[in-house]
């Protein structure tokens, strides 16, 4: 009995904690609930790491907030999500899903990431991107 109510909480637990999270402007975190739709295969994750300028960090959460909010607003964008390492307050880490190839071509020519790109390109002293699929 112990097993089966363990599982259980365990699978609330899943199900629960695994919805994409938008960050709202007056910095709390909400879910984006328009998901409902099965995946195709197509989707692609992106993992962004970029090591910030100690000094920039204040400076550049605006602009991170500017490009999360536009891009989670893109009809391409499954999740879009800023993680700050808990060890490392330089390390900032970008979690992306999109829809397909074209919605992350589309995303790259939208004005908010250009914005971040050009406001951010002194301010980050190292960054690696990976673009990922799903395998299981």
């Amino acid at each position: 009995m112990k097993k089966i109510v363990f599982a259980a909480f365990l699978a609330m637990l899943f199900v629960t904690g695994c919805k994409p999270k938008t960050q709202a402007t007056d910095n709390t975190i909400v879910v984006k609930d328009d998901l409902t739709e099965e995946k195709t295969g197509d989707e692609l994750r992106i993992v962004a790491i970029m090591t910030v300028k100690p000094e920039a960090i204040q400076e550049l959460l605006p602009i991170f907030q500017a490009v999360v909010q536009g891009s989670q607003e893109e009809e391409g964008c499954n999740f879009y999500n800023l993680h700050q390492d808990t060890k490392d307050s330089t390390k900032f880490i970008m979690l992306e899903e999109w829809k397909s190839q074209a919605a992350i071509d589309f995303h790259n020519n939208t004005e908010h990431y250009k914005t971040f790109k050009e406001a951010s390109k002194d301010k980050i002293e190292k960054s690696e991107v990976s673009i990922v699929k799903i395998v299981y």
